[in-house]
């Protein structure tokens, strides 16, 4: 056997082995209910499907028969129209070889005869001279005025035959031949015949088309105008003719025959079916629509009676399911239901009695008489009750066993986040330990608890909070356990030690506890990351095995006290040094500020006095000599200026250093004569307010003096800003507000400036600061900002900067008047 021959017969191996999970494991699974359901379903689906397929055929079909029906109806007509057309041309150019134009009357009689039998649709026949005058006329139409008809009009291109409706009321179009005379063929009239294009004639030459039962007839020409139509109280909505003229006409001819809304979607939408054909011999097209409801009303009917042909179909093959399932599948369902209540039942044996009596009278008033599958299931159901107390037992007792578990699990996690929760609310050790004892104490039932931490300077362990006994009792209470070492040896072991009985203990600690009627005592290691940070001691006053599970909730509660030991430690730790660092910076500070004065006192005292006298000597030789030369007057007047100018920017480096103003006068004036010098030089509006109930005068001495390091520290932190805002704001108008209070000391800053990003200069100047390498940071303004926070914070109070890239600064400072710092609170 080939290759080829294999692989069907591989394929039918698979299909044999899906088809028989499916069953086994699938269809075995389901109850007869269902399983009768799935089969009705099935049956009933294919029964539906084939109704369904041969209606929707049969409709489809039908539909499609009417829809090409309606297209042909529509190129008959096309055509007809243009054999019409085509009959009249060639009329009017047989008659226009026969006039004499001398006698243009002559042939009237003719001419009226041939249309009325012929030509219903010719309203008359008209003969114009050279100029476009009318010379003889089959019939009058006063509503045409032959003068706004341009193809009336003579010219040498004059075409053999002209079909038109310009300068024609609807629905009235003109066919018009030349009158040649001789054989020179030169035109000297035009013969014409105006047709009616609403009357059905010129659709119908012949009998073979009734009008009655075709629709509405219309004539649209290349501009989609109405020119004639069969109906005047039906006529095409604009979108209609949209629709038309987009899809149907090629470069405004009617080029394409098709079917509009004959669609599904198109017909619920418009509610008409469309159908459309194009002439050859004018640029005209024949339009015919139905109303839909009224055109596939035959198709409706026959769909209609293929439904109820279905329907009665489905209510037969449901009267036979009913029938089945009630002689078959109710006594099963009857026995299922009955296995049901008894799995509801909460069941002791007074209402198993119950439920079992009255089962069996049920099933053997409905099935006792029966003899076949149906009536032996329903005697083993029976017997099957009798026997179901004989397992309830064995399982109120394991369940009585498993609710136990679960009650001392759940309360045992209880306990535990309870402590957990304590512990964690503060990170202050004294609190978290008293905190922790009562939680213990008040869930666990125990009677005594202490706790012991390691001193690691000492690398003793040493009582820190105890409940229940005595303190003595308490300091001695570590010593009792295994071999009488620290707290059982647990310490050493690094797990529980338990002692269930005091009594062959002679030790001090012993003894002081069996003054307290200790009984049994449980030493739980406090550890955390693998380090035993102390111990718990826990007793009872009454002989306590301590269990497994009661030995794996205290080392639990161990652990979370062990954790919050170690934040309150490591919180303490971050306190100590943030406490160092703050005195280190005041420090700092204080030393800065003694610096400045120093070298303030240094450029005042030597390097500004000999300036003052370089520039005396100076100004003393250009007065002492009478007749200097122009140049050494010019060297000595450098000279002086020079000095002049030096001698101004020591006094305002010295003011820089430490402003004398500020000791002597104090916050307010300092402040004004530093926005002063320091903004309005460089043409920004200052205004420095002073909030308090009473206000110096510029040059006078503030009187709310505030204590030294308080005037020192706002005054920096006033310079920082202004420094700022005469380098980077681009401010026009600046204000300083200055409040004092009992009790604060509040400064507001404003400028109108171009603002900035604040988190972003954060973020620089902490990068600034991480990879300085002892030069001039880039990011100045945001160490400077970082400055201020850190002097504001010293004194406890508070530096709040509001900004946004063009909206302008505001820095709001508050200062508590009391001394206290946040670093010592």
């Amino acid at each position: 056997m080939n290759e080829d021959s294999k692989v069907p017969l591989r394929w039918k191996q698979i299909f044999r082995n899906w088809l028989d999970r499916l069953i086994t494991q699938k269809w075995f699974d389901v109850g007869l209910r269902s399983k009768m359901g799935a089969l009705v379903a099935v049956g009933l689906t294919g029964l539906i499907a084939i109704f369904a397929f041969i209606g929707i055929t049969t409709v489809r079909q039908t539909t499609q028969q009417f829809l090409n029906e309606h297209v042909l109806r529509a190129r008959i007509l096309a055509e007809n129209l243009d054999t019409t057309l085509g009959q009249i041309s060639g009329l009017l150019t047989i008659l226009s070889s026969q006039i004499d134009m001398e006698m243009p009357q002559s042939n009237l009689d003719e001419w009226k005869g041939v249309i009325k039998q012929d030509f219903h649709s010719v309203r008359g026949v008209y003969l114009f001279d050279e100029q476009s005058n009318l010379i003889a006329a089959t019939s009058d139409l006063p509503s045409i005025d032959w003068k706004q008809v341009p193809s009336l009009k003579i010219s040498p291109e004059i075409p053999a035959r002209a079909i038109s409706t310009k300068g024609l009321p609807r629905p009235y179009a003109i066919i018009v031949v030349p009158v040649k005379r001789g054989a020179s063929q030169t035109p000297v009239g035009v013969l014409a015949a105006v047709l009616d294009l609403s009357n059905p004639d010129i659709f119908l030459s012949s009998g073979s088309l009734n009008a009655d039962h075709i629709g509405t007839l219309q004539i649209l020409d290349g501009s989609g105008q109405v020119l004639g139509s069969t109906s005047t109280e039906q006529v095409l909505t604009i979108e209609t003719i949209d629709k038309i003229l987009t899809h149907l006409y090629v470069e405004g001819k009617p080029m394409v025959e098709a079917c509009l809304g004959c669609t599904g979607d198109e017909m619920q939408e418009t509610g008409t079916v469309i159908a459309f054909a194009p002439l050859s011999q004018v640029p005209w097209g024949v339009v015919i629509w139905h109303d839909a409801d009224v055109l596939f009303a035959p198709v409706r009917q026959l769909a209609k009676q293929t439904a109820i042909l279905g329907a009665l179909a489905i209510l037969g093959a449901f009267f036979l399911v009913f029938v089945t399932t009630q002689s078959v599948i109710a006594p099963v369902q009857m026995l299922t239901d009955a296995t049901r209540r008894i799995s509801e039942v909460q069941f002791n044996a007074t209402t198993l009695k119950s439920v079992k009596s009255t089962l069996a009278d049920s099933l053997a008033k409905q099935t006792g008489r029966r003899r076949d599958e149906i009536g032996l299931l329903s005697n083993s159901f029976i017997t099957m009750c009798t026997r179901l107390q004989l397992s309830m037992d064995e399982i109120r007792s394991l369940n009585h066993d498993l609710d136990k578990r679960v009650q001392s699990r759940t309360q045992q996690l209880s306990i535990l986040n309870a402590v957990a929760l304590t512990v964690n609310q503060s990170l202050n050790l004294k609190d978290i330990l008293n905190r922790a004892l009562d939680e213990v104490l008040q869930l666990t039932g125990i009677d005594i608890v202490a706790i012991f931490l390691q001193d690691t300077n000492k690398g003793q362990l040493k009582l820190s909070a105890s409940r229940g006994l005595s303190e003595n009792a308490a300091r001695l209470a570590y010593q009792v356990g295994l071999l009488d070492s620290s707290c059982g040896g647990v310490m050493e072991l690094g797990r529980s030690v338990v002692v269930p009985d005091l009594s062959p203990y002679r030790g001090r600690g012993a003894q002081s506890l069996k003054k307290e009627h200790i009984q049994a005592l449980m030493h739980v290691p406090l550890i955390t990351k693998g380090c035993a940070l102390g111990s718990m001691c826990v007793g009872t006053r009454q002989h306590l095995q301590f269990d497994s599970n009661e030995q794996s909730l205290l080392t639990a509660i161990g652990n979370q006290i062990a954790i919050a030991v170690e934040n309150a430690r490591l919180y303490a730790e971050v306190q100590r040094r943030e406490r160092l660092r703050g005195e280190l910076f005041t420090q700092a500070l204080a030393a800065q500020e003694e610096e400045r004065k120093r070298i303030a006192r240094e450029l005042h005292d030597e390097i500004s006095q000999s300036l003052t006298a370089l520039l005396y000597e100076a100004e003393d030789g250009l007065e002492m000599d009478s007749h200097p030369s122009s140049s050494t007057r010019e060297r000595l007047q450098s000279i002086c200026d020079l000095t002049q100018h030096t001698l101004n920017n020591i006094h305002k480096l010295i003011f820089d250093l430490r402003p004398s103003m500020l000791d002597q006068l104090g916050l307010i004036p300092a402040l004004r004569w530093l926005a002063e010098t320091r903004l309005e030089t460089r043409g920004v509006r200052v205004a420095v307010n002073d909030g308090s109930n009473s206000q110096p005068a510029d040059n006078e001495t503030d009187s709310h003096r505030l204590a030294p390091e308080i005037e020192t520290t706002l005054y920096r932190v006033v310079q920082e800003a202004i420094n700022n805002i005469a380098r980077h704001a681009a401010a026009r108008n600046v204000e300083i507000n200055l409040k004092l209070t009992e009790e604060t000391a509040k400064v507001d800053i404003r400028d109108d400036g171009i603002g900035f990003d604040l988190t972003e200069l954060n973020t620089s100047a902490i990068k600034d600061l991480e990879e300085m390498d002892g030069t001039q940071p880039d990011n100045t303004r945001g160490l400077g900002i970082m400055g201020m926070q850190e002097r504001i914070e010293l004194l406890g109070g508070e530096l709040e900067i509001l900004t946004a890239p063009g909206s302008g600064t505001q820095i709001h400072i508050l200062v508590p008047l009391r001394e206290r710092s946040l670093v010592y609170d």
